[in-house]
Order: structure tokens, then sequence, then C-alpha cells
């Protein structure tokens, strides 16, 4: 049989009710409300309020004998506490063959409740053709940072050719870690990389080159891993005509 003691206290629970027992009230620590990582339509609007509320796209005068540009948003990039990353394309309106896309960087933070621009990055690359951006993806690599690759490229006299440029985002702005040819088509050469997820610790960006040369097939892995500042090569080469490019 349990007995208590006159002003003795039963403790039940983590935290007991200490204010009717002689004790100290336990500090109530104040809870962090950190907004989910905003869509693309969301932080464009955060970064340019007058951008179109359903698309995220913001009209660019052109200048004297200029077409307009269209600015929109391509994708968030999440980042940790509380941080996400707005990459943005500028693009040509008119159809230039030789013109090319502005990608802009775009560093967000939440806190309170609210999410802000914390830091822009204008003009970062410029990327496609006939005023088009490339296509830009997420990268996360092993050290926990996260950035985007823009493969892109363009044709001349019958031949493709693509590249791709890898940025790490850290508190510095956007880093430019690696270009390395993507791909080539021409004639009897037709072979494209495809950016994969890494399947070994030791590896931050792979490349799978499928295709073939010459009627000879090609299915190559080429892998890379981040020192520094720059992704450096682990194993694979990348195949000798997309190397060599148009």
């Amino acid at each position: 049989m349990l007995t208590l003691r006159a002003g003795s206290c039963l403790v039940l629970g983590v935290a007991a009710l200490l204010a009717g027992c002689g004790g100290e009230k336990a500090p109530v620590e104040e809870a962090r409300t950190v907004p989910p990582t905003p869509g693309p339509v969301a932080a464009m609007r955060i970064v340019h309020p007058d951008a179109d509320a359903q698309t995220g796209q913001l009209t660019v005068p052109g200048g004297p004998g200029q077409m307009d540009r269209i600015e929109r948003p391509v994708l968030v990039v999440p980042g940790d506490n509380g941080r996400s990353y707005l990459v943005t394309a500028r693009e040509e309106t008119g159809g230039c063959h030789a013109c090319a896309a502005s990608i802009s960087v775009f560093y967000l933070e939440a806190a309170s409740g609210t999410t802000t621009l914390a830091a822009s990055y204008r003009e970062v690359i410029q990327s496609g053709a006939w005023g088009v951006a490339g296509e830009i993806t997420p990268l996360k690599l092993r050290d926990g940072l996260v950035g985007m690759v823009d493969a892109s490229g363009y044709t001349g006299q019958g031949c493709t050719e693509t590249n791709a440029a890898v940025f790490r985002f850290d508190a510095r702005g956007p880093v430019q870690i690696l270009e390395a040819p993507l791909g080539r088509s021409q004639d009897a050469i037709d072979i494209a990389g495809n950016v994969v997820k890494p399947i070994t610790a030791d590896v931050d960006f792979a490349v799978n080159y499928v295709g073939n040369d010459n009627s000879v097939p090609v299915d190559r892995l080429v892998t890379w891993k981040l020192d520094g500042d720059a992704l450096v090569p682990v194993e694979g080469i990348i195949p000798t005509p997309v190397a060599e490019g148009c």
C-alpha cells in the first residue's frame, strides 16, 4: 500500500504539476513555426510581387529595338533550416536562334511563419537556345548542400552538342563546381548523357552515357566526387566523340 505523507507530492508522467507541489514551473519553450517550402509560383511572388498569380511569370520590357522578355519560375530547391532556392529563367519572346535564357537564383529564408528573400544572384549562367532555357534539375550533394544542374546546348551545321553546368548553393552564392560535355548527335554519332542518382557512398554526381558511335553501342557510367569547390572524376571516361564535341 502506498501512503502519502502530508505535503508530499506524487509525480506522474514526465512533467508533474510542479506549481501544486512546491516546485517551480518548468520553462515552456516557444514553438518555432517554419513554413513549408514554397512552390515555384509562390516563391516567385516573394521575389517579384507583381508576378502573375497563376503562372508566376513576369514581363520584362525590352530596351530600344529589343523584344520583351519573360521571367518565369523554373523550380524551387529545398534546403535545410528553413532555406530554399528559387531558380528563374528570363527568356526571349521573339524566337532568337542564337539567344540564350538568363538563369538567376534567389535565396529564401523561412522564420516565424514567414518566408522572405535573403539574397539575389542575377544571371548566374546563360542557358539553352532560341531564347529558351535548357533543362534545369535539382542537385543534392553528400555534404548536405544542394544546387542545380543545367543541361543545354546548341545545334550548328548539322551537329547538336549538349553540356552540363553543375552549381552548388552555399553561403557565397551559387558556385559552379563542374562543366562537362553531356551529349552529341552528328551523322553516325548519337550519344546522350543522362544524369543519374549515384549508387555508391563516395560519389556526388553521375552521368550514364548511352547511344552509339558509328554503329558501336555505347553504355558508360562516369562518376565524380566533390573536392573543395570542384567535382573531380572518380571512375569512368566520357566517350571520346562527346568529349571532342562538334
